[in-house]
């Protein structure tokens, strides 16, 4: 039987948990709309409903922040899992296809991470291993995806798969900017833009 105890301990993580989150989805919002520069901890705390000293109890300082933001959006907007018979040509446009869902689906926390990237690159380096890591993996799966499609003479022969994956990277990672600094871009229409310039890259070259 559960105690009295146990049940209290576990309101109070609950509650902890909540709060947390509380926090973060708080920053999320505000740096989707550009408001690194001007939040604080202090501030954080009470927009989201609680002390001003909350976020700081949590978190510390503001680039330990960032580094949970990144943590939370990667951990409640996994890149798609994707079938593994998904492979070479249509596992490129189903990352492609992937990357883009998201951006729709859940666009504050695109736009935060875009934020803390930025950050990471200029003023923040010491978020940058973070990011770079998260770049790697996503240039990793596409230059995977070449090379398969090459073995399966379902993408032209000679072709690099380690430039041509940081070229299809380049073209997203432009337009994501793009979005991020003028909301009303279609994204339907870039994401088959850019499906077209990758379908090109990768056509099988005739008999």
């Amino acid at each position: 039987m559960t105690s009295t105890t146990q049940r209290s301990r576990r309101t109070q993580a609950q509650r902890r948990d909540a709060a947390r989150i509380a926090i973060l989805e708080t920053a999320i919002h505000l740096l989707a709309d550009g408001g690194y520069g001007n939040m604080t901890l202090a501030d954080l705390g009470e927009r989201a409903g609680y002390s001003r000293s909350l976020a700081t109890h949590y978190f510390g300082s503001k680039p330990k922040l960032l580094a949970a933001i990144i943590d939370h959006v990667l951990r409640e907007s996994p890149p798609a899992a994707l079938d593994d018979n998904v492979r070479g040509a249509e596992r490129i446009e189903a990352e492609i296809i992937g990357l883009f869902d998201g951006l729709t689906a859940n666009p504050s926390a695109a736009r935060a991470y875009i934020v803390i990237a930025h950050e990471a690159a200029t003023s923040l380096r010491e978020l940058l291993p973070v990011i770079h890591q998260q770049n790697i993996a996503f240039r990793g799966r596409i230059e995977s995806a070449l090379s398969e499609g090459i073995e399966l003479e379902t993408i032209r022969a000679g072709l690099d798969p380690a430039s041509v994956s940081i070229a299809v990277m380049a073209m997203i990672r432009g337009i994501t900017w793009e979005w991020f600094t003028d909301i009303t871009l279609d994204l339907a229409t870039c994401k088959h833009a850019i499906l077209d310039q990758a379908r090109v890259l990768c056509t099988a070259t005739s008999g």
